[in-house]
């Protein structure tokens, strides 16, 4: 009887004790992680002479004429649209063709649908590298070298996030109830309007997520634009960013660091609007197998 008053005295105090600590390690950590992050935006105000300083230390003056500068330098305005155009499309692409592959996995039966399934999660050990010159003679034969298709078509039939999409949009279809599905049939709709109206509203929260993480992947891609495009004017803003570092402006710190960030803006953007959803379809995607 006393240890268990003792254990319930010693267990709120303890976890007071120990509250402000794990605050204080959160606090330390995010301090670590976002300190890049911070030093990349002062740099890209900074001026060359100020870079220099020994300790470091802010700038005396912030200099925003810096973007201005990489805009008038470089063609980043027609880089940024066509990396947008890029990642909007092959996400959607993913995002088309994950959730009906995740659907027919998770609700159909036919021959095969195992066997078949862990063949698509084996191809996500497969790295690009393997794949890319066999689809880069697709894509020639098809007559798409030095067309942005040749970026977005490949996401529309399962390559990039495709696998990943396809085991996300599964996990989750598998958790909603049937008796759902079994209403929707009982009042006369078929398998695609089930697929459309039914099961896709319920979802969101996992294709929010794969619709992310698919244009993260996408936005971010440095090898295809550089193994399928050859025109300045198609170029993404990757491609633009590794001329920035390897050309006259390599001493110019302060201007790549103006490119860098204009380059996260339209994932941290993403990511913000799309935070709740991330969160519960990360969480909703392992919840049954």
């Amino acid at each position: 009887m006393d240890k268990s008053i003792t254990d319930l005295r010693t267990g709120p105090m303890a976890s007071r004790l120990l509250s402000p600590l794990l605050y204080l390690l959160l606090i330390g950590i995010g301090v670590v992680m976002i300190g890049p992050f911070l030093w990349m935006i002062v740099t890209s105000l900074s001026s060359p002479a100020d870079l220099y300083h020994y300790p470091p230390q802010l700038p005396e003056s912030w200099h925003p004429e810096n973007y201005s500068e990489v805009f008038s330098r470089f063609p980043f305005g027609t880089f940024s649209f066509n990396s947008l155009k890029i990642a909007l499309l092959a996400s959607l692409g993913t995002v088309a063709s994950a959730s009906l592959a995740g659907y027919a996995f998770a609700r159909m039966n036919f021959r095969g649908k195992n066997l078949l399934y862990w063949i698509i999660l084996a191809t996500m050990m497969v790295p690009f590298q393997v794949t890319m010159i066999p689809v880069f003679f697709v894509i020639k034969t098809l007559g798409l070298i030095n067309t942005h298709a040749a970026l977005i078509l490949p996401a529309w039939f399962g390559f990039g996030m495709g696998a990943f999409g396809v085991f996300l949009l599964r996990q989750f279809f598998a958790t909603v109830p049937r008796e759902i599905e079994e209403a929707a049939i009982i009042d006369g709709a078929g398998r695609f309007r089930i697929f459309w109206q039914v099961m896709l509203p319920l979802a969101r929260p996992a294709l929010a997520t794969l619709a992310v993480l698919a244009f993260m992947a996408n936005w971010n891609d440095l090898l295809g634009p550089v193994i399928y495009l050859s025109s300045t004017e198609k170029m993404t803003l990757t491609v633009g960013l590794a001329a920035l570092q390897g050309g006259e402006l390599t001493a110019r710190i302060d201007l790549v660091m103006a490119g860098v960030v204009v380059s996260i803006i339209p994932i941290l953007l993403l990511f913000v609007a799309a935070q709740k959803f991330f969160v519960k379809g990360i969480g909703a995607g392992g919840v049954k197998g």
